[in-house]
């Protein structure tokens, strides 16, 4: 499953992290989940279904065939939420009757006689589905909505359309039979063994004859264009996309075959369905979803023409398809291992783009995943990949999960290196073939092939939380290179200090450039490397290995030299986000360089633009605004623009405006009418306005305008945000109108029109009204933050108005920032304090007359400092004649 916020979300710029407060993970009276028992295993579900599309209510029979596990157990019981029940039987050898059973309106407990081994209970339903089971339709405000049915059931939602033990630790195969209008095309999955034509409709007959767990049951019905995608790995492929936007499709599946047999050759396991289908839907309440053999994804995966200049949907495509071996074929025992289905996914995704675009898009998509990672930990909460302490598995669907959990597989696979770490999930994935596993099946997996032990490694990146803040100074003096490293996080019983290697490549001036591995398991620890001669210059971290956060004081001419001369690109960008601190002329002026030079990979050239724009000098203004005409790489193009913004200046204006009235790329257009905005000048408002309603792919442009807006802080945007927040404006336009409210108006009238939105049908547009009424920091929105929380049946939507009660002190966060800044004056202030009192009192503590003394301040144990001749520092020294 794909979160919306994941695709398209590459970043193109650094990220900010510390600034925030972070809370826990759990709320008080949080229960540890465990797996629920397994009395009877079930052998296979079959489903017949009748379709009330005006109704939006389900009618169905579903036989469920089950063996007795428990010789003690009395009653099978059933995941079935808000179901009519017209009758309930137990089929034993040759007869069915009608057998006892209780049903409380969430759980249906079947009576199962002593003596029964196996059978089948069928159950006769109705029922309109809150959850799980979505019908469409066209209404007065949305006339262009097409009358769809779609299923999503994870984490926990099957329960809402067909009785079943509703957990992922259960598998069973499955058949779904159908009845839909004629015209229609009904999807699930399997292979279709049945299409029968009545004068009523049309009935499909679908057969999953490999077992799989009921959140991975599909059903997608309405009018679609079907498109061949050949075949792959001998798989057939198809694309099902609304009727006109055929050749977008295939614009946008092209390159999956590729991706299937990519995947195939890696896992060493062939794609293990029947099919693979890919069917757009509309108002998808995820990005995609993996149900077995036939994912769903949300509409905006379609690229036209405009579109796919500088947007992939590839990282969605390879991210739903790598489930179908990790989530699908290997299924996660339980939602706390979670990870084992997301951050596989999300690792292959980076897999698939380094195929095909290489090494510096694989890193760069890394860097992006970790700031997204970083960002939740510095502004939410910080907790164990693996966590058992939550309300709702879809609170664990988070970037720990996914962000987090992709870079522990990357970590992995560079430490052990390409062919064991291949090896081990190849020995993975067979031994535990259509079950399901935990993580610390991987962990056996790679130690079994590796000769390692990897317990120290899970333990800490895995089974704990956080991740290491370093600060490392280096300092050449006296014939030897110091490096000085501080872990600064604040460590628990959760958080540990970390044990890792940080390395280090250094460029001599002379010779051959080298790697120093050091050890660090400390708070802190200082290294001496012998080193004849000052570096030219250095690479902390080359080989990307640290999940964490690096900061790091090196001469500003080395940087210069990283920026020109180191051979990866990442060395490069590195350097570019370090520079950033440094308004000096040189440092613009071989930013500039870099950003200019259109043979550079451009996310080096996009990391320059913002460290122009952090610098926020009138040269480092000049040399954007210098670059743009040249930037024809259109993700360095929006990234120069988004630095302008930073720039309140009428020149940053002028140039914005241009690219916000015209650009080839949507993207461009809508960063610079997002800077536009953030510049502050009183011209840019109309022009905003202007674009407000300017057609495009998402909705890119007019919520760039809506952010423009809300940036330029002019009352006069308050009825054009009000009128874009209703019902009836595309979603993601009313989303960003929604978040942009309270940046400018935060009175009464306002907070009222933003709390009836609470009751919105789109679960995404839900949480930002929740987020906007804790941004309005008005204690008044309690009441109905709780009403909603009580009658609220989405965990996303849930977890955040939890977070909002729990943050909303009465204060706007505007005003929290002014507070925040002021307390940190006033700590300031006290530490002054403080030395002058600890100086006062040192003076008074000299010796008496008498000759009496206070005894001696107790001694600070110093940190340790390691001695690392070249080629003995903890690891053996490596050349770098091929970095």
């Amino acid at each position: 499953m794909t979160l919306t916020y994941r695709h398209h979300a590459r970043c193109a710029c650094a990220s900010a992290h510390r600034g925030l407060v972070v809370r826990p993970f759990t709320f008080p009276g949080t229960s540890r989940k465990y797996e629920r028992s397994r009395p009877f295993s079930f052998e296979h579900i079959a489903l017949d279904l009748t379709l009330d599309i005006p109704g939006k209510q389900v009618h169905g029979v579903a036989g469920i065939v089950f063996e007795r596990v428990d010789p003690e157990a009395t009653e099978l019981r059933l995941d079935a939420v808000g179901f009519t029940l017209i009758s309930v039987t137990l089929e034993e050898g040759k007869g069915s009757k009608p057998v006892r059973y209780v049903y409380d309106g969430d759980v249906l407990a079947v009576a199962i006689p002593e003596g029964v081994s196996r059978g089948k209970v069928e159950v006769r339903y109705s029922t309109k589905p809150r959850r799980g089971l979505y019908f469409l339709a066209p209404d007065e405000h949305v006339r262009g909505r097409p009358t769809q049915v779609w299923s999503q059931c994870q984490d926990e939602d099957a329960r809402y359309w067909f009785p079943c033990h509703d957990k992922p630790h259960l598998k069973q195969t499955t058949e779904l039979r159908v009845k839909v209008p004629k015209g229609w095309y009904a999807l699930s999955n399997g292979t279709l063994i049945g299409r029968t034509s009545e004068q009523d409709g049309e009935i499909f007959h679908w057969k999953q004859a490999k077992p799989h767990p009921s959140y991975l049951v599909t059903l997608v019905a309405g009018a679609f264009s079907i498109l061949d995608g050949g075949t792959a790995a001998g798989v057939p492929i198809t694309y099902l996309v609304p009727t006109g936007r055929e050749e977008d499709g295939h614009r946008t599946f092209a390159r999956t075959p590729a991706m299937v047999e990519h995947f195939s050759r890696l896992t060493g396991v062939p794609f293990p369905w029947e099919k693979y289908a890919q069917v757009v839907v509309s108002d998808f309440i995820f990005g995609g979803m993996e149900n077995t053999s036939a994912t769903t994804m949300y509409e905006h995966i379609l690229l036209d023409e405009r579109a796919a200049l500088d947007i992939e949907s590839d990282d969605l495509i390879a991210h739903e398809l790598a489930h179908q071996w990790f989530g699908d074929y290997v299924t996660c025992r339980d939602w706390s291992h979670g990870w084992l289905n997301e951050g596989f996914a999300t690792f292959f995704e980076h897999i698939e783009r380094e195929r095909r675009l290489g090494v510096d898009e694989y890193e760069y998509g890394l860097k992006g995943d970790l700031d997204a990672y970083l960002g939740e930990a510095s502004s939410r909460y910080q907790r164990p990949i693996v966590c058992q302490d939550y309300e709702a598995p879809i609170d664990l669907f988070d970037r720990h999960l996914y962000e987090k959990g992709g870079w522990v597989l990357h970590m992995l696979r560079r430490e052990l290196g390409d062919e064991i770490f291949w090896k081990g999930i190849r020995l993975y994935l067979q031994r535990h073939a259509f079950r399901v596993v935990e993580t610390r099946d991987l962990l056996r997996a790679l130690e079994e092939v590796s000769g390692r032990s990897l317990e120290r490694f899970f333990d800490q990146w895995v089974f704990k939380a956080g991740h290491p803040h370093l600060e490392v100074k280096v300092e050449y003096s006296s014939g030897a290179l110091l490096v000085e490293i501080k872990q600064t996080q604040k460590t628990s019983s959760e958080i540990p200090l970390f044990a890792f290697d940080l390395e280090i490549d250094l460029y001599p001036e002379h010779g051959e450039p080298h790697r120093e591995v050091l050890h660090v398991e400390t708070a802190s620890e200082t290294f001496v490397l012998p080193l004849a001669e000052r570096p030219r210059f250095l690479v902390l971290d080359p080989r990307y290995l640290l999940l964490g956060e690096l900061s790091a004081e090196i001469p500003a001419d080395m940087l210069r030299r990283q920026l020109a001369e180191a051979p990866t690109a990442r060395g490069r960008w590195t350097a570019a986000l370090r520079l950033s601190t440094r308004d000096e002329e040189a440092v613009v002026r071989d930013l500039a360089t870099s950003l200019s030079s259109e043979g550079e990979f451009w996310g080096v050239r996009a990391e320059a633009a913002a460290a122009l724009g952090a610098i926020r000098s009138p040269d480092a203004m000049q040399a954007l605004l210098s670059a743009l005409p040249a930037a024809r790489h259109p993700k360095v193009r929006r990234a120069v623009v988004a630095a302008l913004g930073k720039f309140q200046k009428p020149e940053a204006a002028a140039a914005l405006r241009t690219l916000a009235l015209s650009d080839e790329s949507y993207l461009v257009e809508a960063e610079a009418a997002r800077s536009l905005g953030s510049t502050r000048q009183p011209q840019a408002f109309d022009t905003l306005v202007e674009i407000l309603d300017r057609p495009s792919w998402a909705d890119v442009i007019r919520s760039g305008a809506v952010d423009g807006l809300a940036a330029l802080r002019d009352e006069r945007a308050v009825p054009h945000l009000m009128a874009r927040s209703r019902y009836g404006v595309p979603t993601r336009a009313r989303r960003a109108a929604i978040r942009a409210l309270p940046k400018i108006a935060v009175d009464r009238r306002t907070r009222e029109a933003i709390e009836e939105l609470l009751d919105d049908p789109d679960p995404y547009l839900r949480i930002d009204v929740v987020l906007a009424l804790g941004d309005m920091g008005d204690s008044k929105a309690r009441p109905a933050l709780h009403r909603a929380l009580e009658r609220e049946l989405d965990g996303r939507v849930r977890r955040r108005i939890r977070e909002v009660l729990r943050d909303l002190t009465g204060t706007s966060r505007a005003e929290q920032q002014r507070l925040q800044e002021e307390v940190d004056r006033l700590r300031s202030d006290l530490q002054e304090l403080r030395l002058r009192l600890a100086k006062v009192e040192a003076r008074d503590d000299k010796p008496s007359s008498t000759g009496t003394q206070r005894p001696p301040p107790s001694r600070t144990k110093s940190a340790p400092v390691k001695k690392s001749p070249r080629g003995k520092s903890g690891k053996k020294s490596k050349s770098l004649r091929s970095p």
